[in-house]
């Protein structure tokens, strides 16, 4: 046990020593480390499994290094609603998820509120998708309440809301040990299932069980991060399929570019598992 504990916390500082990774929540290392020193019985290997899945998770899909203050500095600037929305735009170029949603946010937030504005949102693996509240058209009594994985971005994110125009709140979490136990009108789930899928077969599907909302609005990449076609529509489509079946789900589908969006409304508890 001692020499287990020694080489985990030999694996978290090498991790927390990469640039990359070291704003990634304590909690969460420490949580993927383990899994990696139980399938690896080489520190060195362990490591580099880490790495990997820390990778997968959010390494891959943002800019290296973003600059969270000048960006803040560039919202409390803007002298204009409009303004501030441009900036919004430029800044969500910068992770591949919301860069990928730029040409469709007009249309898309209309159609998964269904035309009532929600008081309460829950935004899980959020990345830099809270910019998009200036075209979800939210009251300024909304609590809106992101959560990630990394604490620079849920610090930036946290101090940005106000600027957004609603209340709320950012912090960290690891989603692949359930939901935050907070309570909204409607859960956005946006391209995260595929990465607890990665890491923990049904991780996904528990986690959108547990979430503690009536409707949830869960998306899909339909293309690699490349921009290739490589069957992913098809195969989480039938992803969905399955779980909505199981759970008497009957999802409301919207196709975009490179996206496919499930908005689920439940009005009774989950009553069985996939």
């Amino acid at each position: 046990m001692a020499e287990r504990d020694s080489q985990l916390a030999e694996l978290i500082a090498a991790v927390q020593a990469s640039a990359r990774y070291r704003t990634i929540d304590a909690a969460v290392i420490e949580r993927v480390g383990r899994e990696s020193l139980q399938r690896y019985p080489s520190l060195k290997a362990a490591i580099k499994a880490a790495k990997t899945t820390l990778h997968q998770m959010i390494g891959a899909y943002a800019d290296r290094a973003l600059p969270y203050p000048q960006w803040l500095a560039e919202l409390q600037s803007a002298p204009d609603k409009t303004t501030r929305q441009a900036v919004c735009h430029r800044l969500m170029a910068h992770h591949a998820s919301t860069r990928e949603r730029l040409p469709a946010l007009d249309r898309l937030y209309p159609a998964c509120f269904g035309g009532q504005p929600p008081q309460r949102v829950l935004d899980l693996g959020c990345g830099l998708n809270p910019l998009a509240i200036p075209w979800m058209e939210l009251p300024p009594t909304t609590w809106y309440a992101a959560y990630d994985i990394d604490m620079a971005l849920s610090g930036f994110i946290r101090a940005a809301l106000p600027l957004l125009g609603v209340q709320g709140e950012a912090n960290t979490c690891d989603l692949a040990a359930g939901p935050p136990p907070v309570a909204a009108d409607v859960a956005l789930v946006l391209k995260t299932i595929p990465l607890l899928e990665q890491q923990r077969r049904g991780a996904g599907a528990d986690l959108l069980r547990a979430i503690q909302a009536p409707r949830l609005v869960v998306s899909f990449p339909t293309r690699s991060l490349g921009g290739r076609n490589v069957g992913m529509a098809t195969t989480y489509r039938g992803y969905m399929d399955a779980l909505a079946a199981a759970e008497g789900w009957s999802p409301h589908v919207i196709e975009l570019p490179n996206e496919l969006v499930f908005v689920i409304e439940r009005h009774t508890p989950s009553r069985s598992r996939m």
